[in-house]
């Protein structure tokens, strides 16, 4: 009798095996863990591929910068760097709706993150929500109380800036 091989079909698991399968299944579906934990990937391997992705975005390569925060974002959507350097590609690219909202989705995991506040912060100057700005730029301040992180005192820096703009038109307008 002639053996086949059997190509392209699934073997029934094991129950042992279909148990595994479902809880990490549902723990996706639970958002408890991500696609990169279920498949495996080491994190090392992951911040590796978001330093050459920052490489790329610090010498102006945006669209590959774009693509491999992308797929970081879709391989561990947990992860508020990911989503914050993917939110520095929009701001780059002169997409601040994109921007935001990867910055708002990198403060939703991590609501202390400075640079979101202050990244997001600036767009909202640059579009003339000057009150969600202050609020962005306040809760960086607030959170660098000390004054040594680089990020909170640019938003220290704009927010005189700003007091300093809206001194002169109320001077110039009496």
């Amino acid at each position: 009798m002639e053996e086949k091989k059997q190509t392209g079909t699934i073997i029934d698991p094991n129950p042992e095996r279909r148990k595994k399968v479902l809880e990490k299944f549902y723990a996706l579906l639970e958002d408890k863990v991500s696609l990169a934990e279920l498949k495996g990937f080491k994190r090392e391997h992951l911040y590796q591929l978001a330093e050459s992705g920052h490489v790329k975005l610090k010498h102006g390569r945006l669209d590959e910068a774009e693509k491999i925060f992308q797929a970081l974002t879709m391989l561990d959507h947990r992860n508020a760097y990911f989503h914050a350097a993917m939110g520095a590609v929009h701001q780059k690219k002169h997409k601040p709706v994109e921007a935001i909202v990867e910055y708002s989705v990198a403060l939703s995991i991590d609501s202390k993150d400075i640079v979101s506040l202050v990244n997001r912060g600036e767009i909202y100057l640059r579009h003339k929500n000057f009150r969600k700005a202050a609020e962005d730029f306040r809760s960086a301040i607030l959170l660098d109380m000390s004054g040594k992180n680089l990020w909170a005192n640019r938003a220290r820096s704009l927010v005189i800036a700003i007091k300093r703009s809206m001194e002169k038109t109320s001077v110039s307008t009496k």
